[in-house]
Parts: structure tokens; C-alpha cells; sequence
């Protein structure tokens, strides 16, 4: 079976373009491990981003792993073949140094399978000299590096651009795994073990020197189809339930110089620009980026859209970029819910914003609500089919003659208190009380017309809670997780 595993890889490469396949003679390999799917990995802009900022330097070769499928998971068990990269299909083992990047505290998940897999140790304490410097970052470390401080030898709480200049030369000397570990503790920003004592994340200053964006393209991944551009990082709205503005700190916006430059390269290899950002339609150039880009030819897609940065103008554009369906982020069903979520957003503004875009031939649309939230009521959960039948009534309401198809469809997120929020001390609603809100809902809206629900696990909810807000001792519940083939069952344990 090796070899289907190593063919399959193979084919993954032949279909990508701009990936890097260096001869590693005279460099440091570097294995840039994303612990999930290739599918969804190639879809973060993170990967992208570090990819090219280490393949820039001539002495790093870096290469990329996933976590394999489960039916390919299931094949390299069969055949104990380790994880192996992309580029080279060489085994985990054989680098110098493991880059792990993740983004979601349940993708922690897989982090243990696939070192197993490459018979390297998951415990940094267990690892010799001879298996590769494990290093963490992303947005999950970045605002709780504990859950790895047992297992990577460093983590890096912040940037990847504002650690490069430091961290790069030491990857590249190649020194022995206590040499370089000594070093990275120089580092401002670097973990190196459970922290005793808080550390500061680190963020560049301005975005415009760097560029996040597509770099490898490939139909199998996760928004293939699209040139992705990052055009702001950060948010200003500070809503009290969410960690962006801990994980990213100060917001910046990219130029619209910076932007319409990596559009540029984008349209070399996709008509189509993903527009990456908390509040995109808020950037205070969006509609001078928009329009340059529809000039060109191309359409464009934001990553998220707020319902109070929606007017006429901007549902206009969106809908001449070829938008039918758009996503809104309502949160709560209620204005007083919404206010202590400090998202202060009237029915009466969200109708309004449903009329724009209805008007201009977007009659789709997804919104996206919590339960489970502090202080939450029956009746702040009932409000979520009320408001949503308003927002089908007017959809039809304003829609075109000649847009007659329209429907809303409702995904509903159990709420996960998360760390250094002002939530962060809230409790987890627990699966018996989501659930309970999901029956509820579903009475409330199964029998409309013109409105589909769909509910995110409650159990899944409560592992990113119990991962999200763990300590160094999380290392023992992804093992557990591991011994019994079951993140739940290791809940219960």
C-alpha cells in the first residue's frame, strides 16, 4: 500500500502550481504540518504565507504534510507508512525541523496520530536529538499556547512575519536540537515549555511589506477556484465573545496599492479574488478595490460580511461580482442579547440590509446565530426563528420579479466561552441544554417554507471548549482521545 500512498501524493503535486520541490542538498528541511486534510490546509492562507516566506531563503527547503483522510488514515496503519510530504513524499522524520501551524483547537486532535504514524515521540520530554525541532504557532496557539507546551518544543505566540527575521537564521545554521532551542529562547514572544508567567504576542506594525496570498494553486483544495488575498488583519469591533482582536491585536488594513498588487498576480492564475478579512466591506477602500477588480474582468468574494457595513452601493457590487447567496452573522436572535454581545445591531438595520441586497438580486442568504450564550433565555433562542422569518418575508418581499428563487437557510453554533475574552470566565452551556435550544428551533422553523436549519455538534462544541481553555495538562486528554479512538469517550473518561 506505500507505494498507492506515495502515487496518491504524487498526483496531489502534478495538479498544483507554484508549489517548490528543492533538492535538499546543503539546506535545512523544513516540514510545514497542518494537522488536517490537504483540502482544508491548502484553503488557509497560513500555509500559503509561511510556504513562501521560507522557500524565499535559498538555504530552507520546506515542504508541506497533512493529516491523511480516513480512508487513507486507514491505509497507512495497514502499512505502517509514516506521514510523508507533498513535495518529496519523504517521512516526517527525516527533517530537520516540524513547522506546525493550526488554526482550530480541535484540529489538536490529529496532532498525536501523525507523529505516531512517524514514529517520532509526541512529548518534547521524550524526543532526543535525533527526531526534528518541533515548533507551533497560529491562531489556536497564539491565544492559548498551553495545550501545546508539552508537546512542541517551542511555540511562538503571535506572526509568523514579525518572529522570521529571528527565527529563520536559526533554522537555517542547522544547529543540534539544544543549541537551537537555547537560542529560540531569546526569542521575545517564544514559549519554550509551560509558561509560569504571561507572555506578549507579537504583531507587525503594517501589512503592506508582506504579502498573504495564494501561492500554490490546486482544484483540490479548499477554495481552489479562487485567488486568496488577505486584506485586513484584526478587527475593530472588539464584540466581547470573540478572540480576534487577542490573536491579532491592533487592526490593519492593507493599502489599496498593496492589495490590487497581489490581485494582479492573482489574475494571472484565477478569475476569481477571495477577499480575506474580519469586516471587508468596512475597509474604507473596499469599493475602489471592489470596482478595479470587476474592471479587470474577475469577480470578487469576501471571506465575511457584517450586516451594518451592507448598503445599497456594496450590495451592488457584490451582486455584479456574480454573488447570488451571501453570509450574514447576526449571533444572537435578540437586540438585547445582541447588545451584551456587544454587537449592537437592530432588527430593523438587519432588515434593512436584507432589503438592499434582496434588491440587487441576492436572494440567498445564511445566517449565522450562537446558543448556549450568556444570560441567554428561552426567549433569545425563540427569537432566532422570529427574526429569520422576518428576514424571509422581506427577502421576498424585495426580491425582483425576476429573482423569484429565494430562501434562508440558518446554521446555529453552540457559543465556546474562549480565553482572554471578556466571556472567558462564562461556562460552556453544555450538550444537554444546545440541545434542548436545537428541538426548540427546529418546532419553531421545520414546517416553514423557504427556511432550512442546520446545527453545528454540541459535542464538538464541548471539546474545542475543553481544548480551547485547557492547560499543559491537555496534553493527557489528547491522549486519552487517542487510546480510546473517541474524543468524547475521552470526555467522559
Amino acid at each position: 500500500m506505500a507505494w498507492k500512498i506515495k502515487e496518491r501524493l504524487k498526483g496531489l503535486a502534478a495538479k498544483e502550481h507554484g508549489a517548490r520541490a528543492k533538492d535538499w542538498g546543503g539546506k535545512a528541511p523544513v516540514a510545514l504540518l497542518y494537522p488536517n486534510t490537504y483540502r482544508v490546509g491548502m484553503g488557509n492562507l497560513a500555509v500559503h504565507s509561511i510556504y513562501a516566506i521560507l522557500n524565499e531563503r535559498n538555504a530552507i527547503a520546506c515542504e508541506r504534510a497533512f493529516m491523511p483522510g480516513r480512508f487513507e488514515m486507514h491505509e497507512h496503519e495497514m502499512s505502517s507508512t509514516p506521514v510523508l510530504s507533498i513535495e518529496s513524499q519523504r517521512r516526517l522524520s527525516d527533517f530537520d525541523v516540524i513547522a506546525l501551524t493550526c488554526s482550530f483547537e480541535n484540529d489538536y486532535l490529529n496532532i498525536i496520530p501523525m507523529l505516531a504514524l512517524s514514529g517520532i515521540p509526541h512529548r518534547a520530554a521524550e524526543r532526543t536529538d535525533d527526531h526534528p525541532l518541533i515548533i507551533a504557532g497560529g491562531a489556536a496557539p497564539t491565544l492559548n499556547p498551553m495545550p501545546l507546551s508539552l508537546i512542541a518544543d517551542a511555540v511562538f505566540l503571535g506572526e509568523f512575519e514579525a518572529f522570521a527575521d529571528r527565527i529563520i537564521p536559526i533554522l537555517e545554521a542547522r544547529l543540534p536540537k539544544i543549541d537551537a532551542i537555547s537560542e529560540l529562547t531569546r526569542i521575545p514572544g517564544v514559549m519554550i515549555g509551560p509558561a509560569k508567567e504571561p507572555i506578549a504576542r507579537r504583531h507587525v506594525d503594517s501589512l503592506d511589506p508582506f504579502k498573504t496570498e495564494t501561492v500554490i494553486y490546486s482544484r483540490e483544495a479548499e477554495f481552489g477556484d479562487m485567488h486568496l488575498i488577505e486584506v485586513e488583519r484584526g478587527c475593530p469591533r472588539n464584540c466581547r465573545f470573540c478572540a480576534t482582536p487577542v490573536i491579532y491585536g491592533a487592526p490593519r488594513r492593507r493599502s489599496v496599492r498593496a492589495v490590487m498588487a497581489m490581485v494582479e498576480e492573482g489574475l494571472r492564475h484565477r478569475k476569481r479574488i477571495g477577499l480575506i478579512g474580519a469586516d471587508v466591506l468596512s475597509h474604507p477602500e473596499f469599493d475602489t478595490i471592489a470596482e478595479s477588480i470587476l474592471e479587470r474582468g474577475a469577480v470578487f468574494s469576501p471571506s465575511s460580511v457584517r450586516v451594518d457595513a451592507v448598503d445599497t452601493g456594496k450590495a451592488r457590487l457584490l451582486h455584479r461580482a456574480g454573488h447570488r447567496s451571501i453570509s450574514l452573522g447576526i449571533e444572537a436572535g435578540s437586540e438585547g442579547l445582541r447588545r451584551t454581545l456587544g454587537k449592537g445591531i437592530s432588527d430593523e438595520r438587519i432588515l434593512q440590509a436584507v432589503s438592499d441586497l434582496a434588491r440587487s438580486g441576492i436572494t440567498r442568504l445564511r445566517l449565522y446565530f450562537m446558543i448556549g450564550l450568556p444570560a441567554e433565555t428561552d426567549a433569545d433562542a425563540a427569537a432566532i426563528a422570529a427574526i429569520a422569518l422576518k428576514v424571509r418575508d422581506e427577502v421576498r418581499k424585495s426580491a425582483p420579479r425576476s429573482h423569484r428563487s429565494t430562501a434562508v437557510d440558518l446554521t446555529v453554533t453552540p457559543f465556546v466561552p474562549k480565553p482572554h475574552t471578556p466571556f472567558a470566565s462564562r461556562p460552556f452551556a453544555g450538550e444537554a441544554l444546545i440541545k434542548q435550544r436545537v428541538r426548540a428551533l427546529k418546532a419553531l422553523v421545520g414546517r416553514e417554507s423557504g427556511i432550512a436549519l442546520r446545527t453545528d455538534s454540541a459535542v464538538d462544541a464541548a471539546i474545542e471548549h475543553r481544548i480551547s481553555n485547557g492547560d499543559e495538562n491537555t496534553v493527557e486528554f489528547l491522549e486519552e482521545a487517542v487510546r480510546l479512538r473517541s474524543p468524547r469517550a475521552a470526555m467522559q473518561a
